[in-house]
């Protein structure tokens, strides 16, 4: 039987397969469909979690072109693959077939099953806005309740945001109307841009980025 849910994740980029992997963390976490314990078959939530962590660790780390750093990302990677491949069976198995508790999982499912078509992407978020947050060196992030969007995803550039290559993946969140990001640097200037990630049609258009000082 093929599989309901898309797995191919080594056509992803670092920066897409961070957002992808983070996006599904994000979805799994509290989910009702999908309460813990899970199946001993698979990984828990914490393993995938920390799984995540280390290779979002590894990925910042990497930027800096350092080969053994870049080595050690991938090794990260590999495992966090492993890990999210490994989980699909059980994730179709305990949603018998049901799509919509499928789209809940973060995964990218098969454009046939949502009966949408591939073309169609999710637009910008609207009312986006950007603040200081309440504690020293972070930012509140908020965008409207976008109706397809399973989660939004934050990037943040420090130089010219023209240049693609500038943006490097903050977070992902399912809930857009509150969305901190913390660990900033002070004084330091950021662009931030967040964008819709839907189950079937995937990445959705960027918002227009907004500039900030973080105090």
């Amino acid at each position: 039987m093929q599989a309901k849910l898309i797995t191919a994740f080594d056509r992803l980029n670092e920066a897409d397969f961070l957002a992808k992997a983070g996006t599904i963390v994000t979805a799994l976490t509290a989910n009702s469909d999908y309460p813990e314990p899970w199946a001993a078959q698979v990984s828990t939530l914490a393993q995938l979690t920390a799984a995540y962590n280390n290779y979002q660790s590894y990925y910042h780390a990497s930027l800096s072109h350092d080969t053994i750093k870049i080595t050690l990302r991938n090794t990260a990677r590999d495992t966090l693959t492993t890990e999210l491949k490994r989980l699909v069976p059980y994730l179709e198995l305990v949603a018998e077939g049901d799509v919509n508790i499928l789209m809940t999982t973060g995964y990218d499912m098969r454009k046939d099953l949502a009966h949408i078509p591939s073309n169609v992407i999710l637009p910008a978020p609207d009312d986006f806005r950007v603040i200081q947050g309440t504690k020293s060196g972070s930012l509140d992030v908020h965008v409207a309740k976008l109706a397809g969007a399973g989660s939004y995803e934050v990037q943040l550039a420090l130089t010219d945001p023209d240049i693609e290559s500038n943006w490097h993946h903050a977070l992902s969140s399912i809930n857009g109307s509150h969305i901190l990001l913390e660990t900033l640097t002070v004084g330091q200037t950021y662009w931030v841009r967040v964008r819709a990630i839907s189950a079937t049609t995937g990445a959705g258009a960027w918002t227009v980025s907004i500039k900030i000082i973080v105090n």
